[in-house]
């Protein structure tokens, strides 16, 4: 049998060996410092989002601001943003003297502290000339000077901007607006623009699509709150949709103007103290209560008895004389601020006697 004191050192001797060999490596290999990246290399990453769209006889430029640096570090010293132009002339639907050296048109700078990352910047040009194409880029400046990659290019293809529609109408209705207008020639379609009493109009249509037909149902609207309208036509010139100016504005408050269903089910009956009325319960979701009407002989019209409509689906008539005949009718009132009021309810006739 061998002595156990052989076997430790043995094994004590290997780690040395081990743990010298592994501190060798971190001194000679992971230790050592990666050459510093130059600042030229760091610059904001390339916009991809870029698009041009044409608003009222202009031309917006919209893209996202961006948020990092080619380095995958968040970008923090944006100064500002070029827009690059390059031209040519329109030949039918084929642009001739495209595709020459841009030049920048538009310097923006940013100067505000502001988080702008992720957010959407735009910019309106309004110096197109008819039949021409254009091709637009964007490049972001960092504070140190250095640019970054130009963005996506978008082209665009110009001419003159349609006319305004004309004989624009709007309907009032209970949660809807419906509009119509002129019928134009020329042109794609139409873009429909909502606006707040309050508010301006915004640079997105209701429609997605240009609308072929004139007129349009508006169901995204409120009761009682003041909305303005206006249309505008688009014109196709090669690839680029041309919006023109838009009509007159027009307002429309949406309104409930329809009225309840008539009651049904009435009665009445003599009691010691008068005739009690009784109705089935409306089911209209905006009932606000209803009006009593009873008409006696020789009278051609019926007289409402209710000041103010009772909430309860039953009346007393105290004001009754024994053996005289009455006719009687119910009307619902809805809560709207028109107080629409149904049709009379069936008549019904009774003569006062009660023992």
């Amino acid at each position: 049998m061998r002595p156990m004191g052989n076997i430790n050192s043995n094994a004590l001797t290997t780690r040395v060996i081990i743990l010298f060999s592994a501190l060798l490596l971190l001194t000679t290999g992971c230790g050592k410092k990666a050459p510093p990246v130059p600042w030229e290399t760091v610059v904001p990453k390339r916009i991809v989002d870029l698009e041009a769209i044409s608003r009222e006889g202009r031309l917006l430029l919209q893209w996202t601001f961006p948020k990092e640096n080619t380095d995958k570090s968040i970008l923090t010293d944006l100064a500002g943003f070029h827009i690059l132009r390059s031209e040519g002339v329109l030949i039918g639907e084929e642009c001739k003297g495209c595709g020459e050296k841009a030049k920048v048109v538009y310097e923006m700078k940013f100067n505000s502290k502001d988080e702008m990352q992720g957010k959407k910047m735009s910019v309106f040009f309004e110096d197109q000339e008819p039949r021409k194409v254009y091709a637009y880029q964007v490049i972001s400046i960092n504070r140190r000077g250095y640019p970054s990659s130009p963005s996506n290019p978008v082209s665009v293809y110009w001419d003159f901007p349609p006319q305004a529609p004309r004989g624009v109408k709007g309907e009032r209705g209970d949660k809807r607006v419906d509009l119509s207008w002129e019928p134009m020639e020329g042109i794609r379609g139409y873009h429909i623009y909502r606006r707040s009493e309050e508010g301006v109009f915004p640079l997105t249509p209701l429609n997605r699509e240009p609308l072929t037909m004139t007129e349009f149902v508006d169901l995204n609207v409120e009761n009682e709150k003041r909305y303005f309208y206006t249309i505008r036509a688009v014109r196709r010139i090669a690839k680029t949709d041309i919006e023109g100016k838009g009509s007159l504005e027009i307002p429309v408050t949406p309104t409930d103007l329809l009225p309840p269903d008539s009651p049904v089910g009435l009665v009445a009956i003599p009691l010691k103290n008068g005739i009690e009325l009784n109705w089935k319960r409306n089911q209209d979701p905006d009932l606000l209560g209803y009006h009593v009407y009873r008409r006696e002989p020789g009278e051609s019209k019926f007289k409402k008895l209710t000041v103010s409509p009772c909430v309860k689906e039953v009346y007393l008539d105290p004001h009754v004389q024994f053996g005289q005949d009455y006719e009687y009718a119910v009307t619902a009132v809805d809560n709207s601020p028109q107080r629409n009021e149904s049709q009379h309810s069936e008549e019904v006739r009774v003569k006062y006697l009660y023992q």
